[in-house]
């Protein structure tokens, strides 16, 4: 007899216990509806859980990631070697993304495609970001790269401000994360509603975003607090309660003017993200939600960085087939956006990250949470 939906979910286990594994469950699965929605977005498909969101819950994810990981170290070491942070990240990041604007502006210049050209130096130098906020969004194969640019920032400064903060407590630390949420909320409500400097600078620029990923760093704060855990667990307790933070995330896009989308929204929307990965965490180990850590759904996270950075040549190459009608010629966009990225894991990736475990760093072994990011 299938068991009932309430004896499931008392069945679900305690963020405790989920915390203390390898691997967070729903994670992946995670990653793969936010870049997913980007495909789509960009391949001229709306859905319910918008590109927007999607690049925000990336956002959410990296801050919170990163910050568990540091405080891991922290707890078990009384220190965080920065050596060893920012080889990892060189050796997860740099050899994809590298090979991925070799291909690309070398594969636009054969084409004759200047258009690219004023791009080139902001992509080598991970200032796309702004580039798009400060000259607007262009459509070249590179413009996507701005959040990937807003995320190498965060990474180059945070775990600074983290040892800093560190040294006068965990307080310290929590308390400049919500100075910065809120103040990066009213800078970005100033900038847009009063200085009217335009939804391209906003949108793109680290200085109006970094409250996404403060708010991920946040929550991984507030983790350690046994209150804050029952919260989140009464909050994730239910099949349907990811349906709930969802619909609010669609009302936030949809409900309000754009003084307040491109102001407080996207600090509310990056709560609400945080919300809906500690409930994707606990209901991927129940009935409803348990498609998240299928293995499909798990590549499809995995590969989701070379995804996001090859998806736009892979929709191109999906409109080639003219002859295809519209809706094959996305699915093979789709197809060939995996495929590409699934080459790029393999082929590129999975050498570079095995070193990560070697002797380049000298005195933390990663865990397969980090290696997934």
């Amino acid at each position: 007899m299938r068991p009932s939906n309430a004896k499931v979910d008392r069945a679900l286990p305690s963020l405790d216990t989920l915390l203390e594994r390898s691997k967070l469950p729903g994670f992946d699965g995670f990653r793969m509806i936010a870049v997913m929605s980007v495909v789509l977005y960009h391949a001229g498909v709306g859905t319910i859980f918008s590109a927007r969101h999607g690049v925000a819950g990336f956002f959410v994810l990296s801050g919170f990631l990163i910050t568990w990981l540091l405080l891991k170290e922290f707890d078990r070491s009384g220190r965080v070697s920065l050596k060893d942070f920012y080889k990892r990240r060189t050796l997860r990041i740099f050899p994809a993304y590298y090979a991925f604007l070799l291909v690309s502006i070398s594969w636009d210049l054969y084409r004759g495609n200047t258009s690219v050209e004023p791009m080139i130096l902001p992509s080598v130098f991970y200032w796309v970001n702004y580039h798009n906020a400060l000259a607007g969004h262009s459509s070249t194969s590179l413009t996507h790269l701005w959040s990937l640019a807003v995320e190498e920032q965060f990474y180059l400064i945070w775990p600074l401000i983290f040892v800093l903060a560190m040294k006068s407590g965990r307080k310290v630390a929590i308390a400049f994360l919500c100075v910065a949420v809120i103040g990066v909320m009213f800078w970005r409500s100033y900038a847009f509603s009063v200085l009217d400097w335009g939804t391209s600078y906003v949108y793109n620029a680290f200085d109006t975003r970094f409250d996404n990923l403060a708010v991920g760093c946040l929550l991984a704060f507030a983790l350690a607090n046994l209150q804050v855990r029952r919260i989140l667990e009464a909050l994730s307790s239910k099949a349907w309660m990811p349906l709930v933070t969802i619909s609010l995330l669609f009302l936030s896009l949809r409900a309000f003017d754009d003084n307040y989308r491109y102001g407080p929204a996207f600090s509310i929307d990056a709560i609400l993200l945080g919300i809906l990965l500690i409930q994707f965490l606990r209901l991927s180990e129940g009935w409803a939600w348990g498609w998240l850590n299928h293995p499909v759904s798990v590549y499809l996270g995995m590969i989701s960085y070379p995804i996001y950075l090859w998806h736009v040549w892979g929709i191109q190459a999906g409109h080639k087939l003219g002859f295809l009608p519209e809706s094959l010629e996305i699915v093979a966009g789709i197809g060939a956006s995996i495929l590409l990225a699934a080459m790029s894991y393999h082929l590129i990736e999975k050498p570079f990250l095995r070193l990560k475990g070697k002797r380049l760093l000298s005195s933390h072994k990663p865990s397969a949470k980090e290696g997934a990011l």
